[in-house]
């Protein structure tokens, strides 16, 4: 049996700078930088994994596109090993296209949202490697006017 550590404060300080204080405050560069060059990203709505710097920055570039005013409010975050788990709210109003089903563009609807969501990440040294985001597509998609 192995023995689990918490993650290091260094550790979660680095998905809060990424996830919450770059990506709220749209510096990509920063975001870029603290994401290693291989990096790995799971999303529910996408159909496949992202991965690199370039995927990655088209998803945030895009994200910006489609909600100007986006936002993410950390709600707490913890970790074991090198797994980091931090726990947000995500706000925005839409007022740019969103890629549809089947690849057609979806018109802006105007209407804003307020989800709660979990970005997992993997971190190794002073990079995050790989993420994970969990989220109501559903509740998302209702909120936006594209859904039930």
């Amino acid at each position: 049996m192995t023995t689990q550590e918490l993650s290091r404060p260094a550790d979660l300080k680095l998905v809060e700078k990424a996830w919450v204080e770059a990506l709220s405050n749209k510096r990509v560069d920063e975001m870029m930088a603290l994401h290693s060059e291989d990096v790995v990203l799971y999303d529910p709505t996408l159909p496949k994994p992202l991965k690199g710097h370039g995927e990655l920055r088209g998803l945030i570039e895009g994200l910006y596109g489609m909600f100007p005013d986006y936002h993410v409010t950390k709600m707490r975050s913890f970790g074991q090993d090198e797994w980091v788990c931090l726990e947000a709210e995500e706000t925005g109003t839409m007022k740019g296209p969103i890629h549809g089903p089947g690849g057609h563009m979806v018109q802006p609807t105007g209407k804003s949202f307020k989800i709660q969501s979990s970005i997992v990440c993997k971190t190794a040294g002073d990079k995050i490697r790989e993420v994970r985001i969990y989220y109501d597509v559903l509740g998302l998609m209702g909120q936006l006017g594209l859904g039930p």
